[in-house]
């Protein structure tokens, strides 16, 4: 009788564990279609735009100015970020299982990749601001100093310390924990329960502040002396600008120059708008000491908003054509090229039908 109470005692035992680990060890139904619907949106959105906004901006007018460089490489960093959530999507969203590869490896990859991109597309905009910033307060030393040379040599030195900050993630102190769980499918392993601890406790704080707070307290402050700046000096050359005509190359230079402070603006704004609010929520984020209750009070809003931030990296060509005339006008030049480059060809191809047809006529009328 004790015998089959105690069988009995560890059956509902095992099936409440079961239970629970089911229910804790599954993604919620919100995040799932977060990443069905949400990221599907975003990839529709991101890979064609940043395909058209690598190729804008490689033309000869905005290639030669070291801003324009530097969105060339923004935009390939925005597709590595995008391609690693091309991973997240199909295992969080489609339920995709890769069974034949090393998972702790894979899991290693993906993440240091997303963590280097993510650095990275928000330094190359502080790059670009300060870049803006040497143009505007030092107009006489930027042509030395803001040049495309300088701009990658700049962003291979960030690229340097963003992968040395990350290298611990390509490390077997980090690797794979539950496949499929979205807040539990990479992270530390138990070598070092120094890193354990660090990567808990202290790694968050320093993406939160490596990604969003300092990058956007350094570029507020940089547009905010932009502005105050060029204020300034067009009070002070109104009256030169009176009295002495500027040649039509110096005009163009002008214009140029306003393009692209035009289009880090809306970089900038952009990035404030996707990063901030995924960055705040995670430092004020309810915290619990039952994994399970602040497993399910955070998961779906820390997804939804993570989402919301991936757009960040999709959008970037869109804000480009709507606030910068001189970007819409290369992108159209660049449409006019291609449509150019189908056309005779079709024409070519139509024209040969003709002929073809007209032999086959007049060769059926002789017989």
């Amino acid at each position: 009788m004790n015998t089959t109470m105690g069988s009995n005692t560890t059956v509902a035992s095992t099936l409440t564990t079961t239970t629970e680990y089911s229910m804790v060890f599954k993604n919620p139904v919100a995040v799932v279609r977060f990443y069905q619907i949400g990221y599907t949106f975003t990839f529709l959105l991101g890979f064609p735009g940043n395909i058209a906004s690598f190729i804008t901006f490689s033309r000869p007018t905005l290639r030669k100015v070291s801003t324009g460089c530097l969105f060339i490489v923004l935009a390939i960093s925005d597709t590595l970020y995008l391609l690693m959530c091309v991973i997240d999507y199909l295992e969080f969203g489609l339920s995709v299982s890769y069974q034949r590869l090393s998972y702790d490896d894979f899991c290693r990859f993906r993440t240091f990749v997303m963590c280097v991109s993510q650095i990275a597309s928000a330094w190359i905009l502080v790059i670009v601001s300060l870049d803006r910033w040497i143009r505007t307060r030092f107009p006489f030393k930027s042509g030395s100093l803001c040049t495309p040379k300088n701009a990658l040599l700049t962003v291979g030195v960030m690229l340097v310390v963003d992968i040395l900050l990350n290298a611990p993630l390509i490390t077997p102190l980090f690797g794979g924990f539950i496949r499929g769980l979205v807040i539990g499918a990479c992270g530390p392993t138990y070598i070092s329960i120094t890193y354990v601890l660090f990567y808990y406790y202290d790694w968050s704080i320093i993406q939160i502040f490596t990604t969003c707070i300092i990058p956007a307290t350094i570029m507020t402050i940089l547009i905010i002396d932009i502005l105050i700046s060029t204020r300034l000096r067009r009070k002070a050359m109104a009256r030169q600008n009176q009295a002495l005509d500027l040649d039509k190359n110096a005009q163009r230079k002008n214009v140029l120059q306003r393009q692209m402070f035009i289009l880090m603006v809306g970089s900038v704004c952009i990035f404030l708008i996707a990063t901030l609010p995924v960055s705040i929520y995670k430092i004020v984020s309810p915290h619990s000491d039952n994994i399970i209750t602040a497993l399910f009070q955070i998961v779906s809003i820390w997804t939804g908003l993570g989402w919301f931030q991936s757009l960040l990296y999709a959008v970037s060509f869109y804000v480009h054509c709507l606030s910068s005339n001189l970007f819409r006008k290369e992108f159209m030049a660049i449409m006019r090229t291609m449509s150019n480059r189908i056309h005779p060809r079709t024409e070519v191809i139509e024209i040969t039908q003709r002929e073809r047809r007209a032999n086959t006529l007049a060769t059926s009328r002789k017989f």
